[in-house]
């Protein structure tokens, strides 16, 4: 299962990009958190190769219809 994120960079201008990263499972926040910034960093850089921020900024993580941060909607 998956989820999409939005992030925006002031840098580069990109604003509320979607990125769809793997939805949280039982894994701690944290750690689900450390991949999803990975994720997002990944995206950033094929999306703007000649931009290095050093924080994006804007990262929205949707929380409707789930129980927890980053886990996946429940029907």
């Amino acid at each position: 299962m998956t989820i999409d994120v939005l992030y925006s960079c002031p840098l580069c201008g990109l604003k509320r990009a979607r990125c769809t990263v793997p939805a949280r499972e039982e894994e701690d926040v944290v750690d689900w958190m450390e991949a999803t910034i990975r994720c997002l960093s990944d995206d950033h850089r094929a999306r703007s190769p000649q931009c290095h921020p050093t924080q994006l900024e804007e990262v929205m993580i949707p929380m409707a219809g789930t129980d927890r941060i980053g886990g996946p909607t429940r029907h």
